[in-house]
């Protein structure tokens, strides 16, 4: 368990983004000069944040990424953000979120926002998952995963990928374990398949600090997101204290 991903989503204003990126920052600082080992935190506030949270934020105990991108480096594409644009204010970008999928994103536009992101030196963060988990659940998944990464070479560039069954969104509940590991061990075969030298494979469905540590045990996974469980900062910092114990035990559930 490597990474704590999360995404404030359209939620807080500029202050309230300001105000709770200052809370979590300030509390990981302080269990790093404690000497508590702690997995990559990646903030994915909306954007009007990340200019000035770029300027504030303390790369030894977090990293700053985007909810999405354009994927024309500039143009007349009114309301959008290129990857251009992004450079120098985040390491990272989320592409493909069932959110924005249910709202038209078609693979095609995914796969082209993942090649963008890489060749402006940016890593991307793939979403993957599928609507209903009836037996073609995996396959689904797959073909999600193959057809976003047609534009790089997983052999050489970074990508880092979460695996989200749209089921188990904005539910109480995250997906069953045994459906967890079956499927993150598959699209790690898959990414392997590809090329890929060490698949990096997240979940991200309702995850909260009364849920998580049993998934940070799991120890085919290897970071979680959260959404509405990263607004709290208190919260959040608990849930990223159970992923740091996790770490330090080294997984329990196969």
């Amino acid at each position: 368990m490597k990474y704590v991903l999360s995404s404030w989503k359209m939620y807080p204003t500029v202050d309230q983004a300001q105000s709770s990126f200052e809370a979590i920052q300030v509390g990981l600082q302080e269990r790093a000069q404690g000497g508590v080992v702690l997995p990559q935190v990646i903030l994915c506030p909306p954007f009007l944040s990340l200019v000035p949270l770029a300027a504030l934020v303390d790369h030894r105990v977090l990293a700053l990424g985007a909810q999405t991108c354009h994927w024309e480096a500039e143009g007349p594409y009114t309301g959008e953000i290129s990857p251009r644009m992004l450079q120098g204010l985040v390491d990272y970008v989320l592409v493909g979120h069932s959110e924005r999928r249910a709202v038209g994103e078609t693979d095609e536009q995914v796969a082209r926002k993942v090649a963008a992101v890489a060749q402006h030196g940016l890593t991307p963060i793939l979403l993957v998952g599928e609507d209903d988990p009836d037996e073609d659940a995996i396959l689904r998944s797959e073909q999600r995963l193959r057809h976003g990464l047609t534009g790089i070479d997983v052999s050489t560039q970074p990508v880092l990928v979460v695996y989200e069954p749209t089921w188990a969104i904005g539910t109480e509940e995250t997906a069953p374990t045994s459906h967890v590991r079956r499927s993150v061990t598959h699209l790690k075969a898959v990414l392997a398949d590809m090329g890929a030298r060490e698949p990096q494979v997240l979940y991200g469905g309702s995850v909260n600090d009364d849920n998580v540590d049993t998934l940070a045990r799991l120890d085919t996974l290897d970071g979680v997101g959260a959404g509405r469980a990263s607004l709290d900062p208190a919260q959040f910092l608990r849930l990223i204290d159970h992923v740091g114990r996790a770490m330090r035990r080294g997984g329990e559930l196969r």
